[in-house]
């Protein structure tokens, strides 16, 4: 019974513990219920808040959208009438420059022809004259200032053309007075813009003459390094002047007299190839010594070939260089419609090739003539040896000349423009030109000598071998072609054998005669001969004059 108390009274206590377990969760999971509604309540209110919040952040977006839509268009409009206006303003400042200049030159004008005392011009703007004595505006006599001065004389230029122009049309009515001050306005320019151009050209000539490495990845000028970023700035300069005519043909005419003394001064081959030849006469007697001068002449004549071809090849490729950096000028509107370092290339190309009194074509010609003034056999065998070096000379030297107009424009964006591309096709076409015309001119001379020289070894051959040979018939000139200058084509003559002559030798003697192997076997070895040496004149073309040789 004692037993039973005890768990009855355990089991009533375990289940007022789990009533109040219950009671506790209960009160606890009520309590948890009230918290998430309350605080699903103020996420709600917060969430419409932020509705309502983006909703108004939406609205207002479009409004400033919609007002940065209209005001845009007005501020784009702003925009180009501000540049408008700063390009007006420019060309304002640039008139009141302008005119500032033209009083000055008026003025000037004006004392000088009042005073009677001519204005020294020259003297000032070469700076012979001192610049505290000097009575012109120091732009014009200060050489830091070579640039400027040479755009405002381009356009006090302009201006003296435009009323020019204005006069010829009848539409500038004026008086006399304004006449005469204009004109005196005009001359003083003209003296001022020659005088200038004049001393740029000779500072452009005395920085050249000292040359120098041309070595352009120097920034800043160094000793022994010409000085090409002067240069440049000349050039920029002296562009204004003409489009920089005078200075092509100053520059041209620089290399041609300073890099090619020995191509453009006879004296000079003339001088060389006497002193070789008092050389090589030296102890010998005076029989041996004619036939050693024939033989160091002709011998001294290819030397010549060979380092004047190189001697060309080697300063184009540098002036081309030279010219990529000093006229690669920046398009001003004053040059024309072909690159500026092309047309400068072109016109050393032409002086220097293709110059008809002292050119390569000429010194060409020249050197042959000399061999021309001996008439045996020898000098005619290497007479064709000469037409063959100077061929293949000549085809190195353009192929050269051609890469070297690849790469004469630096690397810039304009260069893969279509003007560029058009101007480096255009010179290379002249090139090809050139090389036409100096080979062509040879060909025709080879062509005759090669099959001359062919028919005298075959008639040799048949003269050694014992045979009798009749006189031959004369071929008939065509006086049409030499009344026009042009080398008629090489006929041989037909020169028989004579049958009486073989008649009486006997089968004996012809077989060992005209009928051996080695004289029937000579005219063959000697038609290869000609035909590898044809092959190197003709072949590189092929077609119809490679099949007619």
């Amino acid at each position: 019974v004692a037993e039973e108390d005890r768990l009855s009274n355990v089991l009533e206590q375990a289940s007022s513990m789990c009533e109040t377990l219950v009671d506790v969760t209960k009160q606890i999971v009520t309590d948890a219920t009230e918290q998430i509604s309350e605080s699903e309540d103020a996420y709600q209110v917060r969430l419409e808040a932020h509705e309502v919040f983006a909703r108004n952040a939406l609205l207002r977006t479009e409004e400033i959208q919609n007002q940065f839509r209209i005001n845009g268009r007005a501020a784009l409009q702003i925009g180009n009438q501000l540049e408008f206006a700063e390009r007006k303003r420019q060309r304002c400042e640039s008139a009141s420059f302008l005119i500032r200049r033209w009083w000055l030159m008026e003025s000037l004008a004006e004392q000088e022809a009042l005073s009677g005392e001519p204005l020294k011009v020259q003297e000032e703007v070469r700076g012979v004259v001192p610049l505290t004595s000097c009575r012109m505006d120091p732009l014009f006599t200060k050489p830091e200032h070579s640039l400027e001065a040479s755009r405002a004389l381009k356009q006090l230029r302009q201006v003296v053309r435009s009323r020019g122009n204005a006069n010829a049309g009848g539409e500038g009515q004026t008086d006399s007075t304004s006449t005469r001050r204009f004109d005196l306005t005009a001359d003083l320019i003209r003296r001022t813009s020659d005088a200038m151009e004049q001393r740029l050209l000779n500072t452009f000539t005395e920085i050249y003459g000292k040359g120098g490495t041309y070595d352009f990845s120097v920034p800043k000028p160094r000793a022994g390094i010409i000085q090409w970023q002067e240069l440049r700035n000349l050039a920029n300069a002296l562009l204004l002047f003409d489009a920089g005519r005078s200075l092509h043909k100053r520059y041209v005419e620089m290399v041609v007299s300073t890099r090619f003394p020995e191509l453009f001064d006879k004296s000079k081959i003339v001088q060389r190839s006497d002193g070789d030849n008092e050389k090589g006469r030296g102890e010998a007697g005076e029989e041996k010594a004619s036939v050693d001068d024939e033989d160091v002449d002709m011998d001294t004549t290819r030397s010549q070939l060979s380092s004047l071809f190189h001697r060309v090849s080697e300063v184009c490729m540098q002036e081309f260089q030279l010219i990529a950096y000093v006229f690669d000028s920046p398009s001003d509107g004053v040059a024309g419609a072909e690159n500026i370092p092309l047309t400068v290339a072109r016109a050393l190309c032409t002086r220097v090739i293709g110059d008809p009194n002292h050119g390569l074509q000429a010194r060409i010609n020249d050197l042959l003539e000399s061999i021309d003034r001996k008439s045996d056999f020898d000098s005619g065998a290497k007479k064709l040896d000469t037409f063959v070096v100077i061929h293949e000379k000549a085809a190195g030297l353009f192929a050269l000349l051609k890469d070297a107009a690849e790469r004469l424009l630096r690397h810039s964006d304009p260069q893969d423009s279509p003007s560029a591309r058009s101007a480096v096709e255009s010179l290379k076409s002249f090139l090809n030109s050139q090389e036409i015309s100096l080979n062509s001119a040879h060909r025709q001379g080879y062509l005759n000598l090669e099959l001359r020289l062919l028919h005298h070894k075959c008639c040799g051959a048949l003269d050694q071998a014992g045979c009798a040979l009749v006189r031959p018939i004369p071929v008939k000139v065509d006086q049409t072609l030499l009344e026009k200058g042009i080398l008629q084509e090489y006929a041989a003559p037909l020169v028989p054998l004579d049958k009486e002559a073989l008649k009486r030798a006997g089968f004996t003697d012809i077989l060992s005669g005209p009928l051996k192997q080695s004289v029937l076997r000579q005219p063959l070895i000697d038609a290869t001969d000609s035909l590898a040496r044809a092959s190197l004149m003709f072949g590189r073309e092929g077609g119809e004059s490679a099949a007619r040789v």
